[in-house]
């Protein structure tokens, strides 16, 4: 690991300089009966570590070859430096007061068994090191050594299966509040479940009152009930929950004792929580409270541990508003509401997917040939799929996503749909699946058709008030040419069904002939909008087939959703599965405010030859298109602040007119998407996305300008 990082010392001094140096300088190598002195030195300057020994103040007094090659300095420069030098600026407080407790009760410390550090380069390089510390008795004085060893890929391997079980938990606590949106609820199982999944010793969750002048305690975990009424502090910046409103961005506190931007709050230091992380709680885009996590020790809260507690709180948001909504507005429009909430919430859990995907991939690449890490990272890419198919269901339900149609195998779509579809219609339902084993795959947006099943599911709940059966059923029908009927919407083909079949009280034939009509409806008020048969029937027919209802009273609804089986499965687009991956060469500026997403993009991007610009907003993609002449493709997310990607791609072709654009986005709120153009709407590349879906895509895209 050290040899892979160049050393800006390279002249190696002699074995005979060595052992002057050890012996002379600081006279450490004493003789015994079996070793030499230059054994020892030996010893030394051949451990596969670098090796620093240091005074009790911090002061380097020796150091080994590898150690010159791990920190880019040659010996001379590193003698006589305390060891906080070789650390990040944020790292350097908390290391002297670790120092200074070790030396107060020295003893033996394993590698990897202190806190997690990042040591400096002489480039200004950061890279992570696990360090091994031991007391020397060195003729009457107490020196110590340490052997540092960089971790780099270790580390890749720890944070892929840490973001892989947070990535679970947010999954499990996003299912639970599909199921149960109740806010209070919901924030009481939030805090022991981030507990949990952060080791953290104390969760408190904060609200502000109505008048907004005080945040009390609302949820809390790991503190006694009497503690926990007194979490309470005023709104004001000067203590941490007002400063969280204030600031409106995570807050992280490494160590309360040297804090100085605010107060803490008594109850909070009698508890003796040293370090906290809070993020905030949003309601109708403004900050209404906060979620906290506590520890006892000093910690350094990493990127990891605020995208998680986020997405915790942005859940917890969405049931916050989706409450407030359902007190004042319809059903039709509650679900729109949701669909916003739950797009604002798609959009920062596809980002934090996309760097946990891509991480996690570029991680499986360098773990191919060591089956340990391997698993690890195969078991959180596991976990990162089941998030992203959570997210999809959440945008499939909000009726947020254009029509994508992908090869589809229904039947293990409905397999999955029947799990989702018992949780929602309750345990008085029982749902029955058939499956036709001989169904060849479809050409359909699985998101849409799980959406129109929902409706489907929904209305049949409704129309078995006491309880029943509902039967969801796939086959396949050959419409012929010669068999087609008078006025049927069906063209010649092979179509393949899904039949959804409940034992309700049915409808009379002349609420059955207008059953399809918009807004048309026979529910009480504020039971149904009459638009979810509509919405299936408009799904069916866009995708090239129909629906089909029967019904009598007292006897059930049958609905047929007949979708067209295609006719060359070839020609349907599935990149993903591909074994070739196209590579090329040109020139593409990746445009994405999300820096950690942007640095996923562009290493997929560089991995896969292309040479590779990089901007944060559409005002430094244009300044690096006007001195960048050779840029030929334009990668830019439809949601940037400011000028949105739809604006920055105008004003691209308008400065470079032949230059191609591919558009990426986690959920475009406000139908950015329908601004586009018919053959682009159709060729976003959705977040999260595989390197091998990011490779077709660029050169379709390229392929439509040379076209």
């Amino acid at each position: 690991m050290t040899a892979s990082r160049p050393s800006v010392y390279t002249s190696s001094p002699s074995r005979v300089a060595i052992k002057r140096e050890y012996r002379g300088q600081h006279r450490l190598a004493r003789s015994v009966p079996d070793f030499s002195a230059e054994t020892y030195c030996a010893l030394f300057e051949t451990a596969p570590d670098a090796v620093l020994v240091i005074e009790g103040d911090g002061r380097i007094v020796l150091a080994n070859s590898q150690a010159e090659q791990l920190f880019g300095m040659p010996r001379a420069e590193l003698l006589g430096q305390p060891i906080e030098t070789l650390m990040p600026d944020r790292y350097r407080s908390m290391h002297l007061t670790h120092r200074d407790s070790y030396v107060r009760s020295a003893g033996s410390r394993r590698m990897g068994a202190g806190p997690s550090l990042y040591a400096l380069h002489r480039d200004g390089t950061e890279f992570p090191v696990e360090i091994a510390l031991g007391p020397i008795n060195a003729g009457g004085r107490v020196l110590y050594a340490a052997s540092v060893r960089e971790v780099s890929d270790l580390k890749r391997t720890r944070q892929a299966a840490l973001r892989g079980r947070y990535n679970s938990y947010v999954a499990q606590f996003g299912l639970r509040a599909l199921e149960d949106p109740d806010f209070a609820t919901l924030i009481d199982a939030a805090s022991p479940l981030v507990a949990e999944a952060m080791q953290a010793d104390a969760v408190v969750a904060f609200r502000l009152t109505p008048d907004r002048r005080e945040l009390n305690c609302v949820s809390s975990y790991g503190i006694s009930g009497s503690a926990a009424a007194r979490m309470r502090a005023p709104n004001d910046p000067r203590f941490l929950p007002g400063y969280l409103v204030a600031a409106r961005v995570p807050v992280i506190v490494p160590d309360t004792l040297t804090e100085r931007r605010f107060e803490i709050i008594d109850v909070v230091r009698e508890l003796g929580l040293r370090s906290a992380l809070c993020v905030p709680l949003f309601g109708r885009g403004e900050v209404i409270g906060g979620l906290t996590a506590r520890s006892i020790a000093p910690r350094e809260w990493n990127d990891d541990d605020v995208h998680f507690m986020q997405a915790v709180a942005n859940i917890v948001a969405t049931a916050i508003e989706r409450g407030a909504t359902e007190e004042t507005l319809l059903h039709a429009q509650r679900l729109e509401a949701l669909g916003q909430l739950t797009g604002g919430v798609a959009h920062d859990f596809n980002n934090l997917l996309m760097v946990i995907t891509g991480n996690l991939q570029m991680l499986e690449d360098l773990a191919a040939e060591r089956p340990p890490e391997l698993a690890l990272a195969r078991q959180a890419i596991g976990a990162a799929e089941r998030g992203a198919l959570l997210t999809r269901k959440l945008l499939a339900f909000a009726r947020k996503q254009p029509l994508h149609p992908r090869l589809v195998d229904l039947n293990h779509l409905m397999t999955e749909f029947r799990d989702l579809t018992q949780r929602t219609l309750g345990e008085n339902v029982s749902v029955h699946v058939k499956l036709d084993p001989a169904l060849p795959a479809l050409a359909a947006d699985a998101a849409q058709l799980e959406t129109a099943l929902l409706n489907l599911a929904l209305n049949a709940r409704d129309a078995m008030p006491g309880g029943g059966v509902l039967t969801l059923e796939t086959g396949r029908i050959r419409v012929g040419a010669e068999q087609r009927p008078s006025g049927s919407e069906l063209d010649p083909g092979e179509y393949a069904v899904v039949t959804v079949s409940d034992t309700g009280t049915g409808m009379a034939p002349d609420v059955l002939a207008r059953a399809i009509e918009p807004f048309f409806t026979t529910k009480e008020v504020g039971k149904g909008s009459g638009l979810g048969l509509s919405m299936v029937y408009g799904f069916a027919r866009q995708s090239g087939g129909t629906a089909q209802l029967s019904s009598a009273p007292g006897r059930g609804t049958t609905v047929r959703l007949c979708l067209p089986l295609p006719a060359d499965p070839q020609r349907i687009e599935a990149p993903s599965n591909q074994a070739a991956t196209p590579i090329g060469s040109e020139v593409v500026l990746v445009v994405e405010d999300d820096a950690p997403v942007r640095d996923i993009a562009v290493a997929f991007l560089d991995r896969l030859g292309y040479r590779v610009h990089q901007a944060a907003d559409a005002e430094a993609a244009l300044q690096l298109l006007r001195r960048e002449p050779e840029v030929e493709l334009l990668f830019t997310d439809v949601m940037l602040p400011g000028l949105d990607g739809i604006a920055l791609a105008q004003q691209a072709r308008a400065l470079r007119p032949g230059i191609a654009v591919l558009y990426t986005s986690g959920y475009a709120s406000g139908g950015a998407i329908d601004r586009l153009p018919g053959d682009e709407r159709r060729a976003v590349l959705a977040k999260p996305y595989r390197r091998e879906e990011l490779a077709f895509m660029v050169r379709k895209a390229l392929a439509r300008r040379t076209n």
